[in-house]
This record gives structure tokens, sequence and C-alpha cells, in this order.
């Protein structure tokens, strides 16, 4: 008795300490208006979970942007990707906040930028300032919000990471205010036959179970007979909503329970940036690219190496076969509490139907284990997968298909894109003819053999070698066509002494814009890049003077086909 005493008073001493763990008043709103989201931590993107929490800001630009608590300013980046203009700001207490997609910086903060821009001669720059130079106080106006980088409209991105490891943590563990009492909604839930002896209903293919309920409680639509026979996993489609908003977003935690055990448990409040491409294999990966479904499997493949696992056994594998009837109950919860659950029930069969295991498709020609290193060389290709670029093993796939009239060389189909790769691996091509001018090819890859995203590629003698992250068909391609200025409000002679800028539009039609540089009377000045808008703007200031000036523009793709524009202004 006295040993079960002291096990509760320490399950719950711990469970005080770990709520600590997370100051609930120590950090302040990053806006002054009130906090509604369009994303939430851990919810799924592609590639990632989504690091932070999204905040509204009204649909517009402007807002006032303040440091959370003290502080000061370690680290300051501009890109025309990602976050875009971004501000990090380390806290005494062990974390620091991150402040993305801002649209510009307080003043003293924007001069310091401004000044190592063209220092640099470069519009990206990353920028780490020492602990004396931006001392902040909470409360202090340190930004703007705005829309740069990959952001898809006006908000402002914003986190809470470990300083020492850069592991961003929930921020709504963090007290700050925003009201949700809403539960999950639960879509459906999809059984996986996990081998080729394993059947749901007579079947060897994965089924998916419409839910429908509400008040939080679901359950399968139609009350479906489902008899199984052998290994399965299971996965579900939910997500969750919160007061005043139309968004949905990621849930926080998922258990999934068998016959009244608890078997699975994921809580998603913090993880490491180096797990993130883990969600290819978290997610049915092939039913997104198909259909768009985000399911969350509640089984883990061998090389799923995530940690938001609190609880699982036998990888979330289930072997049904002892002709009883199995109950599970899925409890899904957001960050505050809210829960919704899913309950069904499966009756397992002791003897499977009479089925042929079907034969090796003929494309299949390899067998590839995920924890060794796969090489596989066929024609003039070669591909080579390091350890546990796979999540799973595979029988491997390779076609090849006769050249395209946009494509130099035959398309050599690597597996297929629906299978997911965790890192990179190397592909390469050999040209069996002598192309003239090796500078201006790449390698291309496609999904459907019409439309091909630039890779790039490096040659060494006859072959030309790029590293990627996704299977599907990959071709080599010709590119002599120079990047495309079109100038927006200059031309020949203008006269722009009442606007307060210059703006010229960039695209190019295959490998990318590689660089761009802008020069007035022979001085590089800064142009800002909104790649998301091809949109190049040089912002007037007093380094220019009255009179006529000579204005020069020079962009460079990704094989160095350049494209200048050149003209006289008026200031």
């Amino acid at each position: 008795m006295l040993k079960k005493l002291f096990l509760s008073i320490f399950i719950i001493i711990n469970g005080i300490l770990v709520a600590q763990d997370y100051p609930k008043d120590y950090f302040r709103s990053p806006l002054d208006i009130p906090l509604y989201l369009s994303g939430n931590f851990g919810e799924l993107r592609s590639n990632h979970f989504h690091a932070g929490i999204d905040i509204k800001t009204q649909g517009v630009e402007g807002k006032k942007v303040y440091a959370v608590a003290d502080g000061y300013v370690s680290r300051i980046k501009v890109s025309a990707f990602g976050y875009g203009n971004a501000i990090y700001i380390t806290h005494p207490n062990g974390y620091t906040s991150v402040y993305g997609h801002l649209n510009k910086f307080s003043d003293k903060i924007a001069a310091y930028v401004k000044a190592a821009q063209y220092q640099e001669e470069q519009f990206s720059v990353h920028l780490f300032p020492t602990a004396s130079q931006f001392p902040v106080k909470k409360g202090d106006l340190i930004a703007y919000s705005g829309n740069t980088g990959g952001s898809g409209g006006p908000h402002l991105h914003f986190e809470l990471r470990d300083t020492k490891s850069e592991h961003p943590f929930n921020p709504l563990l963090f007290g700050f205010e925003i009201k949700d009492n809403i539960k999950p909604s639960i879509y459906a839930l999809t059984i996986y036959p996990l081998n080729d002896t394993s059947f749901i209903n007579g079947s060897n293919k994965k089924q998916r179970f419409i839910a429908s309920g509400s008040g939080g409680n679901y359950s399968l639509s139609g009350s479906p007979s489902i008899a199984l026979f052998g290994k399965f996993g299971f996965g579900i489609e939910s997500v969750d909503k919160m007061n005043y908003t139309g968004n949905t977003y990621g849930l926080y935690q998922i258990n999934l329970n068998h016959n009244e055990e608890l078997v699975y448990q994921q809580v998603i409040d913090e993880f490491a940036f180096a797990e993130g491409r883990y969600i290819n294999s978290y997610i049915d990966y092939a039913q997104y690219h198909q259909n768009r479904r985000r399911i969350q499997k509640s089984f883990v493949q061998p090389g799923n190496r995530l940690r938001i696992y609190k609880k699982i056994k036998n990888q979330g594998v289930f072997t049904l076969n002892d002709n009883k009837k199995h109950t599970f109950l899925y409890e899904l919860s957001d960050t505050y509490g809210n829960t919704s659950t899913l309950s069904f029930a499966l009756e397992a069969k002791s003897i499977a139907p009479i089925k042929s295991i079907p034969n090796l498709k003929p494309v299949q020609v390899r067998y590839f284990q995920f924890d060794q290193r796969n090489t596989f060389v066929e024609d003039n290709l070669l591909v080579d997968l390091p350890p546990y670029v796979l999540y799973d093993d595979l029988y491997f796939e390779y076609r090849k298909q006769e050249a395209s009239n946009k494509t130099l060389s035959p398309i050599y189909w690597i597996h297929n894109n629906l299978t997911p790769l965790h890192s990179y691996i190397t592909v390469s091509i050999k040209s069996d003819e002598l192309i003239k001018n090796k500078a201006k090819v790449l390698i291309g890859s496609t999904t459907d053999g019409h439309s091909f995203y630039p890779e790039g590629g490096k040659w060494n003698g006859s072959n030309i070698s790029v590293k990627t992250r996704s299977f599907g068909g990959y071709a080599l391609l010709e590119d002599l066509i120079a990047p495309k200025i079109v100038p927006i409000n200059i031309y020949s002679n203008a006269d722009m002494s009442n606007k307060w800028s210059i703006m010229i539009k960039i695209r190019d039609n295959l490998a990318g814009i590689d660089s761009f540089r802008a020069t007035v009377d022979g001085k590089w000045v800064l142009m800002e890049y909104d790649a998301k808008n091809d949109l190049l703007v040089h912002y007037f200031d007093d380094n220019i003077s009255p009179g006529m000036h000579q204005f020069k523009l020079v962009v460079k793709d990704k094989v160095e086909n350049t494209a200048t524009y050149e003209t006289t202004f008026k200031r």
C-alpha cells in the first residue's frame, strides 16, 4: 500500500513538473490583435510537420510585431523562399522565438540588414548579430507582418524553439490566449493488409470506411461487418477546428486502444527539423498524392524514426487470426484537451480465404532492403540509394521510355512517384551521343512524361549526375533560352521623379533563376526578390540623386543563360 502511495505521489509531482516545463505567463502575444490561427503546430504539410503557428493578420500586411519576451536578436534572415524576412530572438529562459514572413523590420534592424546587403551585394542574407547589438524588452516593436518568402497569404509565422537543440515546441502549450472548445472531426478509417496473405472481407487491398457521428462520438457509417485474417495496420483521417475560424488544423494526440488496452499513443509537442520528412512515412503517401487525403497511419515502418510515438505495441501491427471479436477505440485530441472518439469492432478469422499470391510484375527487377545501400545499373542509368533512404524494403521497379520531343535522352522511370524517399539518392545518366554544349544540359524529372521539373546536374565525362529526393521519370533536357525580363514601370528615359520604386518581372522557362544583379550608374543597387510572383523591386532612397541615370539588370539561369536589360531614367 505504501509503495502504491509513493508511486501515486511521484506521478502527480512528475505531472506538475512536466506542466511547469512550459511557462504559461512568460511570453506575451507577438501581435496586439486577437489571435486566430490559419495553421497550428504539427500540422501536416508537404514533406514536413508545421513547426509553429500561423497567426492571421486580418487579411493585410503591416501589423506591428512585438518581442514576446526580453532577450536579444540573435539571427536575421532574408530570403525569397521559406520564411522570407525572419527574426530570431534568444531569451534568457532557454527558448528562442521566431517571427517569419515579415514585410519589413523595425528601423534599426532594417538599416543593419540593408547595410549587410550592400556590403555583400546580395538580396539574400543570413546574419548573426551579437547579443549587444539588438537587445529587446518584452513588447518592443521588432517588425511588421507580411507575406514574404513561401507564404501563401498575409500572416505571421511564429515559433518557440529550444535554444540549444533548435527543436521547435508547440506554442499553444505556453498559455497564449486562443479560444478553442471544438472537438476534432473524424472522417474515415483505413485498414491496411500488411502482407500478401492478409485479407479484409476476402480482399488483399486496403479498404476505407467512412465515419459518422457528432459531439465527438463517431462510429463507422452503416455499422459494416468487417472480417480480417492476417497482419494489419490502421490509419485515421481527422482534422481539428477552432472557434471563430473556418480553418482546419492538425491533431495534438492520437491514442488507439485494442480490447481496452492502450497500444498506440502519439503526441506532437516537439520535434527536430531533421525529422520533418518522416511525415512521408507517417501518412499514406500514395493516397495523399493520388487523392489529396492525409491518412495518419497508426503503424510504424522500420525506417521511420519519428519521436512522436510515446507508446506503441508491436509497431502498431495487429495479427488477427484467432476467430474472436476485437474492439478498437481511437481517441483524438487537440492541445486544449478537446477529444473525439471512433469506436469499431472487427471479426478475426482463423482460416484465410483461398487466394493465390500474385506474381511480381515484370517491371519489378530488384529487391531493395531499407537499411542497406542499393545500387541499380541498366541501360545508360545508374541509381544509388544510401542506407535508410527508404522507409521499408522495396520491390524496385524500372522501365525505359523512348525520348520525347522535350528530351535529349530516353525517359528512365525509376520506381514510381507514389513511394517516398527520406533523403537524397544519386541519379546518373550517360549520354550515348556527343553533346556539343554540356553546360546547357541538365537532368529533369517528371511524373507524367510531359512536364518536367529541373533537377540540375554535374558532368563527369559523358555522365551527368544529380542528387534528388523523388522517384519518377528522369531524362536529359536542354535549355538554350535566356531568362525573360519584363519591365513594369520603367522604360527608356522614364521620368521616375514621383515613383517610389522600380518594378520588373523576371521568369525562366526551364532551369530556373540562379542570380540577378542590378546597377545604377555602374553601382550595385538592392532589388528585393518576390520569387512566388517573379517580381524584383528596388525602393528608391537618398543614394540616387536627382538627374538622369543608367539602369542595368543582368539575370542568369542555372545553366548560365543570361539576359540583360538596360535603360535610362530620370530621378
